[in-house]
């Protein structure tokens, strides 16, 4: 009856109940407990952070004022560096300025110096040689290895041999800082002294402090390990040593802090019996059902599926899990099919942009129901979207950040289109780049002019909301969608002017090609000329230097346009001396490329960034040319330069042919070359064979393919494919470009 099965499964479950305050009680009290614990232990961490603390500044002290006697103390300097002077300035000031550095700073046990010129060791004590000094063996491994930069771990040192050792630890500086030729300075601090500091910062009798460097040796221990608990164990950043403090064993604190395992333990034993008290009355509970639940299964099986009771009881736990375990499966499929569809749209995107495979209008219409927005324009453009400084972009955000924000540009992007009335597809196409697929049914240069808009409107938005920038490049208008692999082509072109321009800007490929033309190349297309002059010790330079100047005046009035010039007039230099023997490297990466760096930062006028710029390369020429007249290859370079400039139009011009010509190793004409260039033999004869050809196309009207064999390529294909991959543009279109100019003039 009803009453009955109540009061039973009431008297079943009733000691499970009160099973469970009692237990909950007692964790309770573990709880209140273990909060204690805590407690204590942060109080114990704050402390050691302080020593630790007081620590590394009293040993950073040391190192700093170490450093700075020694560059500055005069004494110390004229034992190094004026070792013949009078034993009063050479020996006993350097002598005196010792002891007082083991007088001002307590911690200091000891102190040496060692002079490279005659091996001997000057102390507080004494001087000698180094054969006859206790710690010769510490002295000969800094010599063979080099003086480390921190604070080495413990060891045993002794001034003299008959001496018992004492345990330091020790700091090593080279004199002078950065060479060390002269020698080297050796502050040695007492690990009795390091204990007695720290010591006088713990005075708890029931607390022990353990301080350890690098290597596990001890510098202070006060408990043994037996008769001990560790709370907190802190790393020093600086030194690397380890202190471990927690409490002596025994004690109020040690009973109340252990007693909890034991209360623990009981309400351990309690779930226990719950547990089995709650499997026994459960079973005795379920037999009732058993049979009727029996018969569910078996009918099920038969009809090969799960059927549910009509009343739907909770005892049927079977039909529960079947259905749980339907549902899951379903949302399985369900995301196995969106990742699907996810994979589809992005591979097929990746596909229609770079062209891996041909896309025809059928595969387009097919492919795109349900893979992506409706993309259904008369005129594509493609975009891309590049992360700037993305190596720092990945330094500062973890992965799931990143995800995160690439998901916020590519949402932002897709906004910002729809209020421009322009259909998106957007995908990332790698880790730094976002794809951008439009489609607009305007005329070509309105729509570019609507992309720039909402490129400028992206980047503002990224550089007030997030904490890095982007930069857009966007491709040309095309009508078909095989043709989208081209605009994809000029987008990436068009971020290729980042390098020149800048981050942060949108560069679209059409107004990047004209500027380029016109504009901004017109004054920096003779910058690498200019470069390649300059690292050939060809005086040339001097007269486009001018140039450059006289078009950077005569074209560009905006500071802007006048700081690009100057900082890719700085980058090609810069890449062109890079590669150059490391002795023609020393000025200029030390001296003159910061301060030209500095000058564009700086400069007011440009008539005063051209005077800098010009005292700055005259000095680096002048130093180059010195340096080349000094080395025995000089001359020889000379005569392979003017033997390629009279054979430059032979086909067979090749590194052996020139070996062969002047009996030398091609090996070492090839290095030889490079040192003394500044670049490869092949990619000299390429610019060479060029810049013949440049004059050529505009003084003749020669067919390309003669123009070609006149300066040295049997095949027309090969010049055509150098003369872009330099000039940026084909023979045809340069000759036409020079052909409108004159026109225009």
């Amino acid at each position: 009856m009803p009453g009955k099965w109540f009061k039973r499964l009431l008297l079943s479950y009733l000691p499970i109940f009160v099973l469970v305050i009692f237990s909950l009680s007692i964790l309770f009290f573990v709880i209140v407990n273990k909060v204690s614990r805590e407690e204590a232990k942060q109080a114990n961490h704050v402390f050691m952070e302080q020593v630790l603390v007081q620590l590394d500044r009293t040993l950073e002290l040391i190192s700093q004022q170490i450093m700075k006697e020694s560059n500055s103390d005069s004494g110390l300097k004229d034992y190094y560096f004026k070792p013949s002077l009078d034993t009063f300035g050479s020996l006993v000031v350097p002598s005196e300025k010792l002891r007082e550095f083991v007088g001002g700073l307590p911690l200091i046990d000891s102190i040496y110096l060692y002079r490279t010129a005659d091996e001997m060791v000057l102390s507080t004590n004494s001087l000698m040689p180094l054969t006859q000094f206790g710690d010769q063996a510490f002295a000969r491994t800094v010599l063979k290895n080099g003086a480390p930069h921190k604070w080495l771990p413990v060891r045993a040192y002794r001034e003299f041999a008959d001496q018992s050792p004492v345990n330091v630890v020790t700091l090593v500086r080279n004199v002078p800082l950065l060479g060390g030729e002269k020698g080297f300075l050796v502050v040695n601090v007492g690990v009795d002294k390091v204990a007695k500091y720290v010591m006088e910062m713990s005075s708890s009798k029931f607390s022990y402090i353990q301080l350890e460097d690098q290597n596990g040796a001890f510098l202070l221990n006060t408990s043994d390990k037996r008769m001990r608990s560790e709370i907190n164990s802190e790393v020093s950043s600086y030194t690397g040593w380890v202190i471990h403090s927690g409490l002596h064993d025994g004690g109020l604190f040690y009973v109340f802090s252990h007693i909890h395992w034991i209360w623990l333990g009981v309400a351990a034993g309690l779930v226990i019996l719950g547990a089995v008290w709650l499997i026994v009355v459960t079973r005795r509970n379920y037999r009732p059902v058993e049979m009727i639940v029996d018969q569910i299964r078996q009918f099920a099986v038969q009809r090969t599926q799960l059927l549910a009771s009509s009343s739907g009881q909770d005892e049927f736990r079977f039909i529960e899990t079947a259905l749980n375990r339907l549902i899951e499966q379903s949302n399985e499929y369900d995301q196995q099919f969106r990742e699907g569809l996810l994979f589809r749209r992005q591979y097929f995107f990746q596909e229609a942009i770079t062209g891996s495979r041909v896309i025809t209008a059928e595969d387009w219409n097919g492919e795109l129901n349900g893979l992506s927005p409706a993309v259904d324009k008369r005129r594509f453009f493609v975009a891309v979207i590049e992360i700037d400084k993305y190596q720092e972009f990945q330094n500062q955000y973890n992965h799931r950040d990143q995800s995160l924000l690439k998901f916020v540009i590519k949402s932002v992007v897709s906004e910002m289109a729809e209020k421009h009335d322009l259909a998106v597809w957007a995908e990332w196409i790698g880790n730094e780049r976002l794809g951008v697929l439009f489609g607009t049914s305007d005329e070509e240069e309105a729509s570019l002019q609507a992309l720039k808009k909402l490129g400028e409107e992206l980047i503002g938005w990224v550089e007030a909301n997030l904490h890095f920038s982007v930069t857009s490049g966007i491709g040309s208008g095309v009508e078909e969608v095989g043709e989208i692999p081209l605009s994809y082509e000029d987008a990436i072109n068009a971020l290729k002017y980042k390098t020149v321009l800048g981050g942060s800007g949108t560069f679209l490929y059409a107004e990047m090609k004209t500027q380029s033309v016109h504009t901004i190349y017109d004054n920096l297309e003779i910058i690498p000329k200019l470069s390649s002059c300059f690292k050939q010790n060809n005086e040339e330079w001097e007269a486009i230097f001018r140039e450059v100047f006289m078009n950077l005046r005569n074209n560009l009035n905006a500071k802007e346009e006048i700081v690009i010039a100057a900082n890719y007039l700085c980058y090609h230099l810069n890449q062109s001396l890079k590669e150059m023997a490391q002795e023609y490297r020393g000025l200029w990466e030390g001296v003159i490329h910061p301060q030209m760096m500095e000058a564009v930062e700086n400069f007011e006028t440009l008539d005063e960034l051209e005077e800098r710029y010009a005292a700055l390369l005259n000095q680096a020429f002048r130093h180059l040319s010195q340096m080349r007249e000094k080395r025995s290859g000089h001359s020889l370079i000379k005569d392979i330069k003017t033997y390629i400039e009279d054979h430059y139009d032979n086909p067979n011009l090749s590194l052996q042919m020139i070996s062969d010509h002047f009996q030398l190793n091609t090996k070492y004409v090839s290095q030889l070359f490079k040192d003394e260039m500044g670049e490869k033999f092949v990619d000299y004869l390429a610019h060479l064979r060029i810049r013949h050809a440049k004059d050529l196309l505009k003084e003749t009207k020669a067919p390309v393919q003669d123009i070609a064999m006149k300066v040295g390529y049997t095949h027309s294909l090969s010049f055509i494919r150098m003369f872009k991959k330099v000039m940026n543009v084909t023979p045809g279109d340069y000759r036409k470009q020079n052909t409108l100019a004159r026109g225009q003039e």
